[in-house]
């Protein structure tokens, strides 16, 4: 094996970015427009949002044990109508704890499923995730609620080109990439995905740490529907579907192994933004939305096919 090939092999974060690149340049080509930083630039604001929803599948992903949340898009869609409603005015910082609050105790609820009840995380987020979908109902009345002007005016501010959304997700990226690979949580959460009772002979707290990644997963999302409000000016019940696909096809290929123990902040990052791109092609070329959604589900499958040999080798040690 050459530097490369162990370079790129340690780094499969690379793969995100440079599909990235090669998808912008045909958007370049086929567009009227030709190369522009304001398409760029564009582009990397909506592929925040799938960032920071990637990372939260990715923390659950990285615990092992084939764990997914899918429990993600109801977070989003009920934070953001409850941002609408108290985020304004003298109720700002009730709002706040509110939601705090409301994510820390969906993150709580799924991890007890998961590590008290032995119940599946896809098959526990899922019935949770239902469970907040009723609540959506009932709240929401089947109404689009717009959020407050001044929550709506900072999520469109821009410095130097970039969206404040964007500044915010960079910011939250180099937090990530420290908390994952320079602390104590993060080599204890790689170590879980090698194995839960490795981790628990190690003397790891396996219980505690994965209730935390549940906790941490859904307070991404409840910021995250809370920016996505503001910035599409509107709550309505759906919002948060559209992202459920995309947040685990961005942590996938971007490097975080289906199986678990190994992850990409990085790769993450440029997963996004390859599929938000990869959506601007296929709008662009006309095709309808059901072929992105068709594109994305085979990347995550051509995914899973090429993680298979590793886990396969990685069970046999």
């Amino acid at each position: 094996m050459n530097k490369f090939s162990k370079w790129t092999s340690k780094n499969t974060w690379i793969w995100s970015f440079a599909g990235s690149i090669l998808i912008f340049l045909v958007v370049c080509l086929i567009s009227d427009g030709g190369f522009s930083f304001k398409t760029l630039f564009l582009n990397i604001t909506l592929a925040s949002f799938a960032f920071l929803l990637g990372i939260a599948e990715m923390l659950v992903i990285t615990s092992g044990d084939g764990a997914i949340d899918l429990s993600i898009p109801y977070t989003v869609t009920l934070c953001a109508y409850i941002s609408a409603s108290w985020l304004r005015g003298g109720r700002a910082i009730p709002g706040i704890f509110l939601i705090l609050g409301l994510c820390i105790l969906i993150g709580l609820v799924n991890g007890v499923v998961n590590v008290y009840l032995h119940v599946h995380a896809m098959i526990g987020t899922l019935a949770v995730g239902y469970i907040l979908f009723t609540v959506i109902l009932l709240y929401s009345k089947n109404a689009t609620v717009q959020p407050s002007p001044v929550l709506s005016k900072f999520a469109q501010m821009q410095f130097g080109g970039f969206s404040v959304i964007t500044i915010l997700c960079l910011l939250f990226l180099a937090i990530m990439i420290v908390v994952m690979y320079k602390t104590a949580f993060g080599k204890k959460l790689h170590a879980l995905g090698q194995g839960h009772h490795i981790a628990y002979l190690a003397g790891i707290n396996v219980s505690k740490v994965l209730i935390t990644v549940f906790i941490l997963s859904s307070l991404i999302a409840g910021v995250t529907g809370i920016l996505l409000g503001a910035y599409v000016n509107g709550s309505f019940q759906t919002m948060g579907d559209n992202y459920q696909m995309k947040a685990i096809a961005a942590a996938l290929v971007g490097g975080t192994l289906v199986s678990g123990g190994k992850s990409s902040v990085l790769g993450t990052f440029g997963g996004a933004v390859l599929l938000t791109l990869l959506g601007t092609m296929i709008t662009i070329t006309g095709l309808s939305a059901g072929w992105q959604s068709i594109i994305e589900g085979a990347v995550i499958i051509l995914i899973l096919v090429a993680a298979e040999p590793g886990t396969k080798k990685r069970k046999a040690r």
